[in-house]
């Protein structure tokens, strides 16, 4: 069954709609192909390689331990500020997994290892060692505040106490099993009950959990995620869009609600749902082959569990441990670490099931195979061209790349740029990676001192279009590659009055990719009044807006628009809208307005929002400062009188000790 899901996840990346990505993954994930057929390699090598159940559970132990220094990272971030930690100090605790759900469900996984080794370890000291294990591994899943693993387990938990009596037939067992639900139960509904409780805000984890609610803005995120993955899923319903390839069918889905703000993260490459994740990927076919792994693996294991009573502690822990992994995956989704823990338990199921087959069936003779000197040989020369491909040259790539970055960090554009085509030109998998943070970098250049700067600012300009417009022939169905052009043209429009153009034109083609993207009617906007045409970049803005209007970064991009186009009547309307969406006149917001007006030198508009700062701070003489300064560049000396009066008149401690100073600088 293993087996069958890689050829499915072969095939259809092979008809999908990137198979190079397919094949490779991406650097954030590293979960092609490739990765997956060496999962599936690890998974029959353990098949083979461990033939009884102390072997089992030796590797069990070993992997345990390598948890626990996982976890002691883990600890170091919240507990210490050590340099070489990465992480130190920055809330949610990912270890070196990187991510906070990864290290839940990597924890959780091992929980159940742990619970393994202590049932089947007679020996007081090594039951002592793994509960020990077994409390920290609780305490790391705790401390990552990972709602679905933690769902995943208290699920579990209960579904095991409510299936044990049937399995046991100890009284006592019966028992203690119905006290254990109905202490978890009650647990449930105290810190339900009390979800609004100072003690319960203390504790992050605790919060998280009691406060689940479809208002959550993660829930409503991943609730619009699964929805827009349905939706991509039904167009290519028998073979999906390809592994590693879910980025399209939810860019062309895209729900506009998932921007809230100019923080949100709008670019998924995963439904946070893994049944949506595989059925994306590899269509209905797929979806089933892997509902079958699982659905076959339980259905020995309970098998067994009534057949022999001996290993029933092995059996229904097992059965926990897929169970609360295939919970917590509704809400996350795997990565290598957890691919790697899941396929060793899935080995073992496939050792239990062979060992209870060799039970009941006549043992085959085997065949000794001659060694066969060729067939090594090639294979060494194999392995040693597959590590240079698949991991030397990535890794110099990666290396080089991060070089570029270091260069960026340090002001050192050049020398950046250089690095990262370099790492460009190796031809890895990671190039197209690369190169958006390539364009990420020289969109975000300092370009001040232009036109001094000019050669270097065009050759980097050019530079950034021509990997960009690699991407976007290497994946034509990725909308974020058409953004990113779209961006860089619009950032460099000073430079060329054609690139406004080449704007709307790339515009008209994402907007095909992915119709409900606001960013796309943005830089379209934006290109259109670059090029002249103020009506028509608004109504750009206006139906990017609409796309969220409760979206107040949006509104911004509508207000600012008005401005710029010096439509006033629009911007005072506009203005409104966005207080009453809830926009706070604080001295930030103000400002900001300030900044926009200065742009038009619309200095009434820009005196009378300096008022209103003084309103709210007028001890502060910086902000008589700047509003005398802005008097004096309007040059109306009757009008700088006026208003200094009105203001004196407002507020008379000023004028003694604080105003002379203002008007002096």
């Amino acid at each position: 069954m293993v087996s069958i899901f890689g050829l499915v996840v072969l095939l259809t990346g092979l008809l999908g709609v990137n198979s190079y990505r397919s094949f490779w993954g991406t650097i954030e994930r590293g979960e092609g192909f490739l990765t997956i057929s060496h999962i599936i390699i690890f998974f029959f090598l353990l098949s083979q390689a461990f033939q009884n159940k102390r072997q089992w559970l030796n590797y069990f132990s070993a992997s345990i331990i390598v948890s626990f220094f996982v976890g002691l990272y883990a600890l170091g971030q919240e507990f210490t500020q050590i340099s070489w930690i990465v992480g130190a100090g920055e809330g949610r605790l990912s270890s070196t997994l990187g991510n906070a759900a990864y290290l839940g469900a990597y924890s959780l996984g091992h929980l159940w290892l742990c619970a393994i080794i202590l049932f089947e370890n007679k020996k007081i000291y090594w039951r002592i060692l793994f509960g020990i294990f077994s409390l920290f591994e609780l305490y790391i899943l705790w401390q990552s505040e990972t709602r679905g693993a933690l769902l995943g387990l208290l699920f579990t938990l209960v579904l095991i106490l409510i299936l044990l009596p049937f399995f046991s037939q100890k009284k006592k067992t019966r028992i203690v099993s119905i006290l254990a639900i109905l202490i978890l139960v009650l647990s449930f509904l105290f810190v339900w009950s009390n979800r609004h409780s100072g003690w319960i805000a203390k504790s992050n984890t605790l919060n998280r959990l009691a406060n689940i609610s479809l208002e959550d803005i993660t829930t409503q995120s991943r609730l619009l995620a699964w929805d827009s993955s349905w939706q991509g899923w039904k167009d290519r319903f028998l073979l999906g869009y390809g592994w590693e390839n879910y980025n399209i069918a939810f860019n062309k889905y895209f729900h506009p609600e998932i921007f809230r703000d100019n923080g949100s993260q709008i670019w998924f490459d995963r439904a946070h749902n893994t049944l949506f994740d595989v059925a994306v990927a590899t269509g209905i076919g797929g979806l089933i082959i892997y509902l079958a792994i699982f659905g076959a693996a339980l259905f020995y294991l309970f098998r067994f569990l009534r057949r022999d009573r001996e290993n029933m502690a092995i059996y229904l822990i097992t059965i926990a441990f897929l169970i609360a992994h295939f919970v917590q995956n509704f809400f996350v989704f795997d990565c290598l670490a957890t691919y790697i823990m899941l396929f060793m338990v899935l080995a073992f199921v496939s050792f239990i099931i062979s060992k209870h087959q060799k039970n009941i069936q006549p043992q085959i003779k085997e065949e000794i195979v001659p060694f066969n000197y060729l067939v090594c040989c090639l294979g060494f020369v194999f392995l040693i061209l597959s590590g240079f491909f698949f991991n030397i040259k990535p890794a110099k790539a990666n290396i080089s790349g991060l070089d570029g970055l270091r260069y960026f960090y340090q002001g050192k554009i050049n020398e950046g740029v250089d690095k990262m085509v370099a790492a460009i030109n190796m031809g890895t998998y990671q190039s197209t990676e690369i190169r958006q943070k390539l364009t990420d970098n020289i969109i975000n250049t300092d370009k001040s001192g232009y036109p001094g700067n000019a050669e270097q600012l065009k050759r980097n300009f050019s530079i950034a279009v021509q990997e960009t417009q690699k991407n976007i022939e290497l994946s034509p169905k990725d909308v974020q590659n058409y953004l990113y052009l779209m961006i860089i043209y619009n950032n460099y429009s000073f430079m060329d009055a054609s690139l406004p153009s080449q704007v709307l034109r790339l515009g008209g083609e994402a907007q095909k990719l992915a119709p409900n993207r606001p960013h796309v009617y943005f830089e379209m906007g934006q290109a259109a009044i670059n090029s002249g045409s103020p009506k028509q970049g608004v109504e750009y803005f206006k139906k990017g807006v609409g796309l969220n209007p409760d979206n107040l970064d949006s509104q911004w991009m509508l207000l600012t628009a008005y401005i710029i186009t010096g439509d006033e009547k629009s911007s005072e309307s506009q203005y409104q809208t966005m207080i009453k969406l809830g926009l706070s006149e604080n001295i930030q917001n103000l400002e900001r307005l300030i900044r926009l007006y200065y742009l038009t030198k619309n200095y009434d508009q820009m005196i009378y929002f300096y008022k209103k700062i003084i309103d709210l701070e007028p001890q502060n003489t910086d902000h008589w400062s700047k509003l005398s300064g802005v008097l004096k560049e309007k040059n109306d000396p009757i009008l700088f009188n006026q208003t200094m009066s009105e203001l004196l008149e407002k507020y008379p401690a000023m004028s003694t000790k604080l105003l002379p100073a203002v008007i002096t600088k």
